[in-house]
């Protein structure tokens, strides 16, 4: 189970030039808010990648992640570029919460970069997106059959949430109830 104690939340090259190609892309995208306000609340870190060339991360998440710094990368795998390493080893936590597009490419390699570099790799299934529904299906497949947790957003959230008799109980339940 995610414990927030040991979380933190990997947001994966949600950018203008890609994000209007991806299938279902409005409720993956309010899906992931939901939990980077909910990491937010749970004071959860909070890595944010972009790949170069594919424009600027989407308004939406941008108002979310405000100052948090992101990392522009080359690589397909977040795991292989050398500053998002460097701040995962900075927050020194060991459970990942991946949203994300592409499923079958950004996603799916880091998820298994990460889980064979000993991570516990949860991926937010509701909050992850593919141009075509079947490269997200085999990406979810692949990363079920190598070790990688399936969650949603909701279930992570109230994982780290334990209980609703919590300080942070009032305000995940607005966010919940967003939609």
């Amino acid at each position: 189970m995610l414990d927030r104690h040991n979380a933190l939340l990997i947001v994966i090259d949600f950018q203008e030039r890609m994000l209007p190609h991806i299938e279902g892309k409005e409720q993956i995208l309010k899906n992931a808010c939901k939990l980077i306000k909910a990491a937010k609340i749970f004071g959860i870190p909070i890595l944010v990648t972009k790949q170069k060339k594919l424009g600027e991360i989407v308004g939406e998440i941008r108002r979310e992640i405000e100052d948090t710094e992101v990392i522009e990368k080359v690589t397909f795998s977040c795991f292989r570029n050398e500053r998002f390493v460097e701040k995962l080893e900075e927050v020194n936590r060991k459970k990942c919460i991946i949203v994300g597009i592409e499923a079958h490419i950004c996603v799916l390699q880091t998820a298994l970069d990460l889980l064979a570099d000993g991570y516990e790799v949860h991926v937010a299934l509701d909050c992850i997106g593919s141009r075509k529904e079947k490269d997200k299906e085999v990406a979810i497949e692949k990363m079920v059959q190598g070790g990688i947790i399936p969650t949603t957003a909701e279930t992570a959230i109230y994982e780290m949430l334990e209980s609703a008799d919590t300080k942070e109980f009032k305000e995940i339940l607005k966010i919940v109830k967003e939609g």
